[in-house]
Parts: C-alpha cells; structure tokens; sequence
C-alpha cells in the first residue's frame, strides 16, 4: 500500500467530486478508490480547506507541510499554477518515492529549470496533462500512423495558453510529434491574470495546425479536427468523444471524395484520474513507463514560453 497525500485542497485535489459520486474527477477520489492506495490526508496554506477536505474523504488535515511530507509515499501538488514551483521545491526535500503535479510544471522557463535540476535522476515526478492517461487516447496515439500525412487542422480552447493550452500542445505532441511554433496571431483574450488566450499557427509533422482562443468568460470549449491522408479525427466535448472518418469516394459525383464518419467513441469522466492512479501504481510496483514525465511537462511549458514572449 502507497501512502498518498495532497498538497492543495481545492478544486482538481478535492472539490470537483465526493465519496458518494458516479465520476472520478479528483485526486482524493482517484486515491481513496485505488486499492493499492492510502489517502493520508490534507495539506492547504488555508487550513479550513484541509480540514474541509479531509471531513469529506477521511485522512488527516495537516497543519504544517512538513507534516503532510513526511512519511509520504506519494505526493500530488495541487495548488494553483502560480506556486506550482515554489511548491515542488518543497516537496523534494522529503524525497518521496513518487511526485504528481497538475499542469504546468512551473510558470517560468527558469524556474522549470530549476525544478529539473532538483529532480532529475534523484525524485520520479509525473505530469498531469490528463488525455495521456487515457485508455482511448492511447489507443487514438497507435492508430493514427495508418491515416497517413498530417495535412492540417485546428484546436479551439479557452482559459490561457499555460493553464489549458498547454494540454491541447501536450495531446498534439503526443499524437503527432514535436511542434513548431510558427506565428501568434492577432486574437488575445486576457482569460487569467498573467496567462492571456492567444491564437497560434504551428507546424507539426509537416502539417500547419491553429490553436485558436474562445473566451473562457463565455464559454469553455476544448475540441480539436485534424485532417490526414486517410482519415479526419474530432476530438469534441472536452475529449469526452472522439469522432473517426475515413475518405470514401461520394455516392453522388463521381471522382469526388469526402470524409465519412465510421466510429465515434465515447470517453469515461473518470478515465483521466483513474489512469493517472493506476500509472502511479504500476510505476511504483513494477517500474511501468510513467505516461507523462516532468520532461514532457517542462517541453510543452518551453513552447508556451516561446508563444508568451512573441
């Protein structure tokens, strides 16, 4: 059994869900539900929240960080972006045998340096930008060699370009490859203090992809098209679905061909947390591949800094 604690007892770490909830939307419901898991307890600087947090789930509210650290197996960062790093430093002077922090690894290109620095070789640390985790994005990842040349395609997302953006850069790196940022365009939303929505145009795999921004003040969109030789794939609702079409020659005009929807697959709620779980397990017991490791984190946050600073 793992000895879990979670630093940052807010939303993602223990407020989007409860014991009782059909979905798996946190880390204290994917820890408590783990049967090789033990969630501890609660660290927030607010300690009303831990204690909040722990009434909910059971485990311990921890009033001091070094408290919560000490003896844990496993450690997720939760708290907001802005002390993702001041944070991580904390956590690896108790070298716990596993580190899970919420996207984006840091705020700066520096201070990812750092962390890197401190935990290289030394502290296994996990990202979670949430698709790799799952099951049929894995699936979606080996398939799509088959369809061919990337020709082109685009991403709507809202919410900054290092809070959500990242995520549509990391699920397009892992598809596909490494990006190339081309140009930032005119559109610039100022969704959060600091980490403004902004359109991008980039090459990846000798395809142009654009991110475009929607504001987040209105609605909160993450979907993605992408065009290959062979095939059109929409992943739509926030990833809950992924559409497959295959070129078909159309049954009307001769010589004319369209892309026709053949499959449209449906993915769990609770996917993400479970699969982030379960990895930290198998990473911990049998030395599995850790889906998303703190060099994809710090690889997807250099090309957001690169976006930032144009």
């Amino acid at each position: 059994m793992y000895r879990a604690v979670i630093i940052g007892a807010g939303k993602i770490g223990a407020e989007f869900d409860t014991p009782s909830s059909d979905k798996i939307l946190t880390h204290a419901h994917a820890f408590l539900e783990h049967e090789e898991m033990i969630l501890a307890g609660f660290y927030d600087v607010d300690y009303a929240k831990a204690v909040h947090a722990a009434e909910i789930w059971g485990g311990q509210a921890f009033r001091e960080i070094s408290e919560a650290l000490c003896g844990a197996d496993v450690v997720s960062c939760c708290v907001p972006d802005q002390f993702h790093g001041k944070v991580l430093k904390e956590i690896a002077a108790y070298k716990p045998k596993l580190v899970i922090t919420e996207k984006p690894v840091a705020v700066s290109a520096d201070q990812a340096e750092e962390i890197r620095q401190i935990y290289q070789g030394k502290i296994p640390c996990m990202v979670n930008y949430s698709r790799r985790y799952i099951r049929e994005f894995d699936d979606l990842r080996r398939r799509i060699r088959q369809y061919g040349r990337f020709l082109k395609g685009a991403g709507y997302y809202g919410k900054g370009i290092l809070h959500n953006g990242s995520h549509m850069i990391d699920l397009m790196q892992y598809l596909l490859g490494n990006v190339e940022i081309l140009e930032r365009t005119e559109g610039w939303i100022p969704d959060l203090e600091g980490d403004p929505s902004v359109d991008v145009t980039m090459q990846i795999a000798q395809g142009v992809f654009s991110m475009l921004a929607v504001d987040s003040r209105i609605v909160t969109v993450f979907e993605l098209d992408l065009f290959f030789e062979k095939a059109r794939i929409r992943i739509l609702e926030g990833g809950k679905k992924i559409a497959y079409y295959e070129i078909k020659e159309s049954a009307v005009y001769q010589h004319y061909y369209n892309y026709n929807l053949v499959q449209t697959v449906s993915v769990s709620d609770s996917a993400a947390m479970q699969g982030l779980a379960e990895n930290a397990v198998l990473f911990l017991k049998n030395g599995e591949e850790m889906k998303c490791t703190l060099e994809d984190g710090i690889t997807v946050l250099q090309t957001c800094m690169q976006i930032q600073e144009m």
